[in-house]
Protein backbone atom coordinates (compact mmCIF):
# COMPACT_ATOMS: atom_id res chain seq x y z
CA UNK A 1 0.00 0.00 0.00
CA UNK A 2 2.61 2.58 -1.06
CA UNK A 3 2.09 6.31 -1.03
CA UNK A 4 1.63 8.39 -4.14
CA UNK A 5 2.67 11.97 -4.72
CA UNK A 6 -0.99 12.98 -4.75
CA UNK A 7 -1.54 11.61 -1.26
CA UNK A 8 1.37 13.57 0.16
CA UNK A 9 0.37 16.87 -1.46
CA UNK A 10 -1.14 19.48 0.88
CA UNK A 11 -4.95 19.25 0.71
CA UNK A 12 -7.23 22.21 0.13
CA UNK A 13 -9.16 22.68 3.36
CA UNK A 14 -12.28 24.71 3.91
CA UNK A 15 -13.66 22.82 6.91
CA UNK A 16 -12.70 22.34 10.55
CA UNK A 17 -14.59 19.08 11.18
CA UNK A 18 -15.29 15.96 9.19
CA UNK A 19 -19.07 16.28 9.01
CA UNK A 20 -20.21 19.05 11.35
CA UNK A 21 -23.15 21.09 10.10
CA UNK A 22 -23.19 24.85 9.50
CA UNK A 23 -23.76 25.58 13.18
CA UNK A 24 -20.71 23.52 14.20
CA UNK A 25 -18.47 25.02 11.51
CA UNK A 26 -19.72 28.52 12.28
CA UNK A 27 -18.98 28.15 15.98
CA UNK A 28 -15.41 27.04 15.34
CA UNK A 29 -14.91 29.75 12.71
CA UNK A 30 -15.99 32.39 15.24
CA UNK A 31 -13.46 31.00 17.70
CA UNK A 32 -10.73 31.37 15.08
CA UNK A 33 -11.64 35.01 14.47
CA UNK A 34 -11.58 35.73 18.20
CA UNK A 35 -8.20 34.07 18.64
CA UNK A 36 -6.75 35.72 15.54
CA UNK A 37 -7.78 39.17 16.79
CA UNK A 38 -6.09 38.44 20.13
CA UNK A 39 -2.85 37.39 18.46
CA UNK A 40 -2.79 40.37 16.11
CA UNK A 41 -3.19 42.65 19.11
CA UNK A 42 0.04 41.22 20.55
CA UNK A 43 2.17 41.13 17.41
CA UNK A 44 1.64 43.34 14.38
CA UNK A 45 3.10 43.48 10.86
CA UNK A 46 5.77 43.34 9.67
CA UNK A 47 6.77 41.02 12.54
CA UNK A 48 3.50 39.08 12.30
CA UNK A 49 3.41 36.76 9.29
CA UNK A 50 0.67 34.27 10.00
CA UNK A 51 -1.41 32.32 12.52
CA UNK A 52 -1.40 28.66 11.51
CA UNK A 53 -4.02 26.28 12.91
CA UNK A 54 -2.65 22.75 13.20
CA UNK A 55 -3.94 19.38 14.38
CA UNK A 56 -7.41 17.99 13.80
CA UNK A 57 -9.10 21.31 13.12
CA UNK A 58 -6.31 22.34 10.77
CA UNK A 59 -6.75 19.26 8.60
CA UNK A 60 -10.56 19.28 8.77
CA UNK A 61 -10.96 16.45 11.28
CA UNK A 62 -11.60 18.25 14.55
CA UNK A 63 -13.96 16.86 17.16
CA UNK A 64 -17.13 18.48 18.37
CA UNK A 65 -19.91 17.85 20.87
CA UNK A 66 -23.36 19.22 21.58
CA UNK A 67 -23.99 20.71 25.01
CA UNK A 68 -27.49 21.88 25.79
CA UNK A 69 -28.15 21.61 22.08
CA UNK A 70 -25.32 23.99 21.18
CA UNK A 71 -22.20 22.95 19.24
CA UNK A 72 -18.94 23.05 21.16
CA UNK A 73 -15.36 22.27 20.10
CA UNK A 74 -13.78 19.46 22.04
CA UNK A 75 -10.12 19.16 21.00
CA UNK A 76 -7.44 21.73 21.75
CA UNK A 77 -6.74 24.58 19.35
CA UNK A 78 -3.03 24.32 18.47
CA UNK A 79 -1.26 27.13 16.61
CA UNK A 80 2.05 28.28 15.28
CA UNK A 81 2.46 32.05 15.32
CA UNK A 82 4.83 32.74 12.43
CA UNK A 83 7.01 35.82 12.96
CA UNK A 84 10.03 37.40 11.31
CA UNK A 85 12.69 39.86 12.37
CA UNK A 86 12.28 39.31 16.11
CA UNK A 87 15.33 38.84 18.29
CA UNK A 88 15.54 36.31 21.10
CA UNK A 89 14.47 38.74 23.82
CA UNK A 90 11.39 39.87 21.91
CA UNK A 91 10.44 36.27 21.09
CA UNK A 92 10.76 35.37 24.75
CA UNK A 93 8.49 38.24 25.74
CA UNK A 94 5.97 37.32 23.05
CA UNK A 95 5.94 33.70 24.17
CA UNK A 96 5.05 34.80 27.69
CA UNK A 97 2.38 37.20 26.45
CA UNK A 98 0.83 34.52 24.23
CA UNK A 99 0.75 32.03 27.10
CA UNK A 100 -1.05 34.53 29.31
CA UNK A 101 -3.50 35.41 26.55
CA UNK A 102 -4.13 31.71 25.87
CA UNK A 103 -5.45 31.24 29.40
CA UNK A 104 -8.02 33.99 28.88
CA UNK A 105 -8.99 32.62 25.47
CA UNK A 106 -9.57 29.17 26.92
CA UNK A 107 -12.33 30.63 29.05
CA UNK A 108 -13.82 32.28 25.97
CA UNK A 109 -13.77 29.31 23.58
CA UNK A 110 -14.13 26.43 26.04
CA UNK A 111 -11.04 24.40 25.03
CA UNK A 112 -7.31 24.64 25.62
CA UNK A 113 -5.44 27.08 23.36
CA UNK A 114 -1.77 26.50 22.69
CA UNK A 115 0.60 28.88 20.87
CA UNK A 116 4.15 28.23 19.72
CA UNK A 117 6.36 30.69 17.87
CA UNK A 118 7.81 29.74 14.49
CA UNK A 119 10.43 31.97 12.87
CA UNK A 120 9.88 32.54 9.16
CA UNK A 121 13.66 32.74 8.73
CA UNK A 122 13.98 29.06 9.72
CA UNK A 123 11.27 27.59 7.50
CA UNK A 124 13.49 26.69 4.54
CA UNK A 125 15.63 24.53 6.84
CA UNK A 126 12.80 23.08 8.94
CA UNK A 127 13.40 19.68 10.52
CA UNK A 128 12.07 16.72 8.54
CA UNK A 129 9.73 15.52 11.28
CA UNK A 130 6.31 13.95 11.57
CA UNK A 131 4.91 17.11 13.14
CA UNK A 132 6.19 19.31 10.32
CA UNK A 133 5.12 16.88 7.61
CA UNK A 134 1.60 16.76 9.02
CA UNK A 135 1.49 20.54 9.34
CA UNK A 136 2.48 21.00 5.69
CA UNK A 137 -0.11 18.45 4.60
CA UNK A 138 -3.02 19.77 6.63
CA UNK A 139 -3.27 23.24 8.16
CA UNK A 140 -5.27 26.44 7.92
CA UNK A 141 -3.81 29.92 8.00
CA UNK A 142 -6.50 31.74 9.95
CA UNK A 143 -4.73 35.12 9.80
CA UNK A 144 -1.85 36.57 7.84
CA UNK A 145 -0.22 35.40 4.61
CA UNK A 146 -1.99 32.27 3.28
CA UNK A 147 1.29 31.10 1.73
CA UNK A 148 3.35 31.65 4.87
CA UNK A 149 4.53 28.01 5.03
CA UNK A 150 5.42 27.70 1.34
CA UNK A 151 9.12 28.14 2.09
CA UNK A 152 9.20 24.80 3.94
CA UNK A 153 10.78 21.95 1.96
CA UNK A 154 8.63 19.00 0.81
CA UNK A 155 8.25 16.32 3.48
CA UNK A 156 6.63 13.21 1.95
CA UNK A 157 5.40 10.73 4.56
CA UNK A 158 6.86 7.80 2.65
CA UNK A 159 10.40 8.95 3.44
CA UNK A 160 9.95 9.99 7.06
CA UNK A 161 12.55 8.38 9.34
CA UNK A 162 10.86 5.56 11.26
CA UNK A 163 12.36 6.98 14.44
CA UNK A 164 9.68 9.67 14.21
CA UNK A 165 7.08 7.03 15.01
CA UNK A 166 9.21 5.62 17.83
CA UNK A 167 9.09 9.16 19.20
CA UNK A 168 5.30 9.22 18.78
CA UNK A 169 4.98 5.93 20.69
CA UNK A 170 7.16 7.42 23.44
CA UNK A 171 5.00 10.51 23.79
CA UNK A 172 1.73 8.59 23.90
CA UNK A 173 3.22 5.90 26.12
CA UNK A 174 4.16 8.61 28.61
CA UNK A 175 0.42 9.28 28.97
CA UNK A 176 -0.04 5.62 29.91
CA UNK A 177 2.62 6.09 32.58
CA UNK A 178 0.67 9.06 33.96
CA UNK A 179 -2.41 6.83 34.06
CA UNK A 180 -0.45 4.13 35.88
CA UNK A 181 0.74 6.62 38.46
CA UNK A 182 -2.84 7.74 38.97
CA UNK A 183 -3.93 4.14 39.58
CA UNK A 184 -1.19 3.60 42.16
CA UNK A 185 -2.63 6.45 44.24
CA UNK A 186 -5.40 4.04 45.20
CA UNK A 187 -8.30 6.50 45.26
CA UNK A 188 -11.30 6.31 42.95
CA UNK A 189 -11.27 8.48 39.84
CA UNK A 190 -13.86 11.25 39.78
CA UNK A 191 -15.75 11.99 36.54
CA UNK A 192 -13.22 14.52 35.25
CA UNK A 193 -10.28 12.23 36.06
CA UNK A 194 -12.00 9.28 34.39
CA UNK A 195 -12.44 11.32 31.22
CA UNK A 196 -8.77 12.34 31.12
CA UNK A 197 -7.77 8.74 31.86
CA UNK A 198 -9.67 7.41 28.85
CA UNK A 199 -8.50 10.26 26.62
CA UNK A 200 -4.93 9.18 27.39
CA UNK A 201 -5.77 5.54 26.65
CA UNK A 202 -7.24 6.45 23.30
CA UNK A 203 -4.33 8.71 22.35
CA UNK A 204 -2.01 5.76 23.01
CA UNK A 205 -4.05 3.33 20.93
CA UNK A 206 -4.27 5.78 18.03
CA UNK A 207 -0.47 6.13 18.10
CA UNK A 208 -0.18 2.33 17.95
CA UNK A 209 -2.30 2.47 14.80
CA UNK A 210 0.06 5.06 13.31
CA UNK A 211 3.04 2.83 14.08
CA UNK A 212 1.36 -0.19 12.49
CA UNK A 213 0.75 1.85 9.35
CA UNK A 214 4.26 3.32 9.25
CA UNK A 215 5.89 -0.07 9.77
CA UNK A 216 3.90 -1.36 6.80
CA UNK A 217 4.74 1.67 4.59
CA UNK A 218 1.09 2.77 4.66
CA UNK A 219 1.01 5.81 6.93
CA UNK A 220 -1.49 8.57 6.18
CA UNK A 221 -2.23 11.66 8.31
CA UNK A 222 -6.01 11.51 7.83
CA UNK A 223 -7.87 9.44 10.42
CA UNK A 224 -10.41 8.49 7.78
CA UNK A 225 -7.61 6.97 5.70
CA UNK A 226 -5.91 5.43 8.72
CA UNK A 227 -8.84 3.26 9.72
CA UNK A 228 -9.47 2.30 6.10
CA UNK A 229 -5.89 1.07 5.81
CA UNK A 230 -5.79 -0.73 9.15
CA UNK A 231 -8.94 -2.79 8.64
CA UNK A 232 -7.61 -5.07 5.86
CA UNK A 233 -4.23 -5.59 7.56
CA UNK A 234 -3.52 -8.69 9.60
CA UNK A 235 -1.26 -9.30 12.58
CA UNK A 236 -1.26 -11.27 15.81
CA UNK A 237 -3.50 -9.48 18.29
CA UNK A 238 -5.31 -7.40 15.69
CA UNK A 239 -8.84 -8.19 16.93
CA UNK A 240 -8.48 -6.78 20.48
CA UNK A 241 -6.49 -3.87 19.05
CA UNK A 242 -9.16 -2.90 16.54
CA UNK A 243 -11.91 -3.22 19.15
CA UNK A 244 -10.29 -0.45 21.20
CA UNK A 245 -9.11 1.49 18.14
CA UNK A 246 -12.71 1.80 16.95
CA UNK A 247 -13.61 3.37 20.32
CA UNK A 248 -10.69 5.80 20.05
CA UNK A 249 -11.49 6.69 16.45
CA UNK A 250 -15.15 7.37 17.27
CA UNK A 251 -14.22 9.63 20.17
CA UNK A 252 -11.76 11.50 17.99
CA UNK A 253 -14.66 12.89 15.98
CA UNK A 254 -17.65 12.58 18.31
CA UNK A 255 -16.29 12.66 21.87
CA UNK A 256 -18.59 11.34 24.57
CA UNK A 257 -16.64 9.96 27.51
CA UNK A 258 -19.73 9.58 29.68
CA UNK A 259 -20.13 6.11 28.17
CA UNK A 260 -16.94 5.05 30.01
CA UNK A 261 -17.91 6.46 33.41
CA UNK A 262 -18.68 3.03 34.86
CA UNK A 263 -15.81 1.17 33.16
CA UNK A 264 -12.98 -0.45 35.12
CA UNK A 265 -10.09 1.95 34.49
CA UNK A 266 -7.42 -0.50 35.71
CA UNK A 267 -8.62 -3.21 33.33
CA UNK A 268 -8.62 -0.83 30.36
CA UNK A 269 -5.15 0.39 31.35
CA UNK A 270 -3.85 -3.18 31.38
CA UNK A 271 -5.34 -3.91 27.94
CA UNK A 272 -4.02 -0.78 26.27
CA UNK A 273 -0.58 -1.05 27.90
CA UNK A 274 -0.27 -4.62 26.62
CA UNK A 275 -1.13 -3.44 23.10
CA UNK A 276 1.32 -0.53 23.35
CA UNK A 277 4.14 -2.84 24.47
CA UNK A 278 3.36 -5.35 21.72
CA UNK A 279 3.25 -2.58 19.11
CA UNK A 280 6.52 -1.03 20.26
CA UNK A 281 8.24 -4.43 20.22
CA UNK A 282 7.05 -5.21 16.69
CA UNK A 283 7.79 -1.73 15.40
CA UNK A 284 11.28 -1.46 16.86
CA UNK A 285 12.25 -4.91 15.59
CA UNK A 286 11.01 -3.80 12.17
CA UNK A 287 12.90 -0.51 12.41
CA UNK A 288 16.26 -1.89 13.52
CA UNK A 289 15.98 -5.20 11.62
CA UNK A 290 16.86 -7.32 14.65
CA UNK A 291 15.10 -9.25 17.42
CA UNK A 292 14.42 -7.71 20.83
CA UNK A 293 14.34 -10.61 23.26
CA UNK A 294 13.59 -8.60 26.43
CA UNK A 295 12.98 -5.02 27.48
CA UNK A 296 16.03 -4.94 29.72
CA UNK A 297 18.10 -5.84 26.64
CA UNK A 298 16.43 -3.01 24.72
CA UNK A 299 17.31 -0.63 27.57
CA UNK A 300 20.82 -0.17 26.28
CA UNK A 301 22.68 2.69 24.60
CA UNK A 302 24.09 0.16 22.12
CA UNK A 303 20.67 -0.04 20.40
CA UNK A 304 19.87 3.20 18.61
CA UNK A 305 16.30 4.39 19.14
CA UNK A 306 16.36 6.38 15.91
CA UNK A 307 16.49 9.86 17.42
CA UNK A 308 19.53 11.07 15.50
CA UNK A 309 21.07 14.25 16.84
CA UNK A 310 24.53 12.67 16.88
CA UNK A 311 26.25 15.34 14.82
CA UNK A 312 29.78 16.48 15.60
CA UNK A 313 30.73 12.95 16.66
CA UNK A 314 28.30 13.00 19.58
CA UNK A 315 29.91 16.04 21.22
CA UNK A 316 26.67 17.97 21.24
CA UNK A 317 24.97 15.17 23.15
CA UNK A 318 27.89 14.96 25.57
CA UNK A 319 27.46 18.68 26.25
CA UNK A 320 23.73 18.15 26.88
CA UNK A 321 24.49 15.26 29.24
CA UNK A 322 26.98 17.38 31.13
CA UNK A 323 24.44 20.19 31.46
CA UNK A 324 21.37 18.12 32.39
CA UNK A 325 22.71 14.94 34.02
CA UNK A 326 25.95 16.10 35.62
CA UNK A 327 29.63 15.39 34.96
CA UNK A 328 29.57 12.03 36.80
CA UNK A 329 27.45 10.57 34.00
CA UNK A 330 30.25 11.11 31.50
CA UNK A 331 32.42 8.69 33.47
CA UNK A 332 29.74 6.30 34.73
CA UNK A 333 27.83 5.87 31.46
CA UNK A 334 29.86 7.19 28.53
CA UNK A 335 27.73 5.37 25.93
CA UNK A 336 24.52 6.98 27.18
CA UNK A 337 26.32 10.32 27.26
CA UNK A 338 26.81 10.18 23.49
CA UNK A 339 23.09 9.57 22.88
CA UNK A 340 20.48 12.30 22.72
CA UNK A 341 18.55 12.11 26.05
CA UNK A 342 15.26 11.14 24.36
CA UNK A 343 16.87 7.76 23.67
CA UNK A 344 17.11 7.16 27.43
CA UNK A 345 13.36 7.73 27.72
CA UNK A 346 12.45 5.40 24.89
CA UNK A 347 14.73 2.75 26.39
CA UNK A 348 13.21 2.91 29.87
CA UNK A 349 9.49 3.39 29.26
CA UNK A 350 8.76 -0.27 28.36
CA UNK A 351 10.32 -1.37 31.64
CA UNK A 352 8.31 1.16 33.64
CA UNK A 353 5.04 0.13 32.00
CA UNK A 354 5.67 -3.61 32.08
CA UNK A 355 6.80 -3.67 35.73
CA UNK A 356 4.59 -1.19 37.62
CA UNK A 357 5.38 -1.06 41.32
CA UNK A 358 8.69 -2.95 41.01
CA UNK A 359 12.11 -1.66 41.99
CA UNK A 360 13.90 -0.07 39.07
CA UNK A 361 16.19 -2.56 37.33
CA UNK A 362 19.86 -1.51 37.27
CA UNK A 363 19.76 -0.83 33.53
CA UNK A 364 16.73 1.44 34.04
CA UNK A 365 18.36 3.29 36.92
CA UNK A 366 21.52 3.76 34.87
CA UNK A 367 19.60 5.18 31.90
CA UNK A 368 17.68 7.66 34.06
CA UNK A 369 20.73 8.51 36.20
CA UNK A 370 19.08 7.23 39.38
CA UNK A 371 20.67 5.63 42.45
CA UNK A 372 20.61 1.85 42.71
CA UNK A 373 17.44 0.50 44.31
CA UNK A 374 15.24 3.40 43.19
CA UNK A 375 11.55 2.73 43.56
CA UNK A 376 9.16 2.51 40.61
CA UNK A 377 7.55 5.78 41.71
CA UNK A 378 10.90 7.55 41.89
CA UNK A 379 11.83 6.20 38.46
CA UNK A 380 8.51 7.13 36.87
CA UNK A 381 8.68 10.63 38.38
CA UNK A 382 12.20 11.06 37.03
CA UNK A 383 11.11 9.76 33.64
CA UNK A 384 8.24 12.26 33.38
CA UNK A 385 10.46 15.17 34.41
CA UNK A 386 12.93 14.26 31.66
CA UNK A 387 10.13 13.58 29.18
CA UNK A 388 8.64 17.05 29.57
CA UNK A 389 12.02 18.44 28.53
CA UNK A 390 12.88 16.10 25.68
CA UNK A 391 9.54 14.89 24.27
Amino acid sequence: MPFTDVETAPPARDRFTLDGDAAVEGRIARDQSLIADAVRALVTPPAFRGLVLMGGYGRGEGGYALRDGQPQPYNDYDYFVVVRGLGRARRKGLTQALAERAKTLEGDVGVEVDFAILREETLANAEYSLMNAEMIWGHQVVAGDPAVLDAMPPMPFSRLPLGEFTRLLLNRGALLLMNQQRLTNGSMLNDAEQEVFFKYLFKAILACGDARLAGNHAYHPSYVKKIERLRPMDWRGKEPFMEIYEHAWENKFYPDYRRYAAENAALWQKRVTSIWLDTLSWFEQTRIGADIDAWDTYCSPVISKGQGRESWGGWRNIAITLRDFGPAQLLLHPRWSRRYPRERLIATLPLLLSRPGSLALPVLADALALPAGASWRDASDAFLRRWRRYA
